[in-house]
């Protein structure tokens, strides 16, 4: 009888893989799920420069979006965010082979570079592809093992979705609403203390000396809509109205369905002058609109500048203030609510508000 053989251990490049693959098991945020995948990915193949777009199919065109940007000094690698939610470019020949199959992959030579490009998702619904490029030629069982690992993130996204998606709107559900809130906060945080930094610090965190902000929407006489006309095109109505809010805002702004015909945004860096018409922008894009059946459809907006000295409490109820404001006064407009209370259009009765007004007029005097 011969002897047992012992199982062959998976190579150290392997385990990069299966590490990865567990680590995206436990990942719970989509930015972390998007930089483990890519990341885990250029350590595999041994890539020096990582690209990760997102896919778009408006008939008749393929276009693709950069969500992201890896790069590798041949000991780290580091990920940066750097989509614009507004830049979309057609694709090339390798990216377009790569989509040509279920999780397909394309290689090309460039001098002394091999370039790679893998699509994550199934034939003709693939929302990513993974460009990698590499000074290893790189063997077809590479190719393959890393098209399983990815997968594994396309099924982890997956998951994520469902846990944090609006089932209808595809919007972020009201249940994520918190946890971004208190970045949110934070980001309003970093941007006070660079704000208040000495000049030569704060030319170096430049990128974060814009405020944020909280907007509420709500679309007008939605009630009406379902009574005249059914709640399926009610719902065809709220579909719509999320999809204008994702082609008129940036694809990192957050943007919630906080319930019924309530939607709400979360601006990061968006400078004082320009946050009104960012908002109007959106709310012209729905007046213009033509719903199917339903014909014109309008909403209000109400927002308010993220102050991390005041709970989120008294944050989301400024924004609501202004919201009311525009639906009392007209509907079918924007109001932000420093505007309003330095109008005296609203009045802020809470002692916490009147001390926070004192706090900044002293600011400015004093």
């Amino acid at each position: 009888m011969s002897p047992l053989t012992a199982p062959t251990p998976p190579s150290p490049r392997l385990l990069t893989l299966l590490s990865g693959a567990e680590a995206l098991s436990r990942t719970r945020d989509l930015r972390t799920i998007f930089r483990n995948a890519a990341e885990c990915a250029m350590r595999f193949l041994d890539g020096r420069f990582g690209l990760l777009f997102a896919v778009r199919f408006t008939p008749p065109d393929l276009t693709v979006g950069l969500l992201g940007c890896c790069v590798s000094d041949g000991t780290d690698t580091y990920w940066e965010d750097v989509c614009d939610g507004n830049s979309w470019l057609p694709v090339d020949p390798l990216l377009g082979g790569s989509l040509e199959t279920d999780f397909g992959h394309a290689v090309s030579q460039e001098g002394d570079t091999w370039r790679l490009a893998f699509a994550i998702g199934a034939l003709g619904q693939a929302r990513w592809v993974l460009e990698i490029h590499t000074p290893q030629a790189p063997s077809e069982a590479d190719c393959e093992a890393l098209k399983l690992f990815l997968r594994c993130f396309d099924n982890q996204h997956q998951q994520w979705e469902y846990a944090n998606l609006d089932t209808l709107t595809r919007l972020l559900n009201r249940k994520t609403f918190d946890d971004d809130f208190e970045r949110l906060i934070a980001a309003a945080e970093l941007a006070e203390q660079a704000r208040k930094a000495p000049l030569e610090r704060r030319e170096q965190i430049q990128p974060f000396t814009q405020p944020c902000w909280l907007g509420v929407v709500d679309i007008d006489h939605f009630k009406k809509i379902n009574d005249n006309f059914g709640h399926l095109f009610g719902d065809e109505v709220l579909l719509r109205v999320a999809d204008l809010m994702r082609q008129s805002f940036r694809s990192n702004d957050k943007l919630f369905r906080f319930g019924g015909e309530e939607f709400v945004v979360m601006l990061r860096n968006v400078a004082e002058d320009h946050v009104h018409s960012i908002f109007d922008r959106f709310r012209r894009a729905v007046e213009r609109f033509e719903f199917p059946r339903v014909g014109h459809v309008a909403c209000s907006l109400g927002f308010s500048r993220i102050d991390p000295r005041l709970s989120p409490a008294e944050l989301l109820g400024r924004a609501d203030e202004a919201l009311y404001y525009s639906k009392e006064h007209g509907r079918n407009q924007v109001n932000g609510f420093d505007e309003l209370v330095m109008s005296g259009k609203l009045r802020i009765v809470s002692p916490a508000g009147q001390a926070q007004i004192q706090s900044d007029i002293d600011e400015i005097f004093l």
